[in-house]
Parts: C-alpha cells; sequence; structure tokens
C-alpha cells in the first residue's frame, strides 16, 4: 500500500468517526431527555432539553475531532 492510499484511508476514518460521533451524542441526549420526562413528568422539556444538549455536545465533538486532524 503507498503512502497516499494510506493517507485516504486515514482521512476516511477521520470523517466517519465524526459522523458516528455526531449522531451518539445527539441519540444520547435525546434518550436522557426521555428518560427525564418519563421519571419526573416533565414532557416535552426533558426532550427538548435533551436534544439540545446532545447538539452542543456533538458539534463540539466534531470541533474536537477535527482540531486534532488538523482540519482547523
Amino acid at each position: 500500500m503507498n503512502d497516499q492510499t494510506r493517507e485516504n484511508l486515514k482521512l476516511l476514518a477521520r470523517v466517519s468517526s465524526m459522523g458516528l460521533a455526531m449522531v451518539l451524542a445527539i441519540v444520547l441526549g435525546l434518550g436522557v431527555g426521555y428518560w427525564i420526562d418519563k421519571k419526573f413528568g416533565t414532557a416535552p422539556w426533558g426532550f427538548f432539553i435533551g436534544l439540545g444538549v446532545g447538539i452542543i455536545a456533538g458539534f463540539r465533538n466534531l470541533y474536537i475531532i477535527a482540531k486534532r486532524a488538523k482540519f482547523l
């Protein structure tokens, strides 16, 4: 395997991890918000707050991954 192919595969792995980090953060935030709504009967506030926190965490993860990969 030549150096260019190796670099392309590394880039593909970084980009894939960015998408996965974003989706997992949002799903986790939604799950926690839904659980809080069920536990305390606060629907729909926990859901929306969990969604907001998940989106913020997802973008934070994207920033960190991009910074490590020297995209920024």
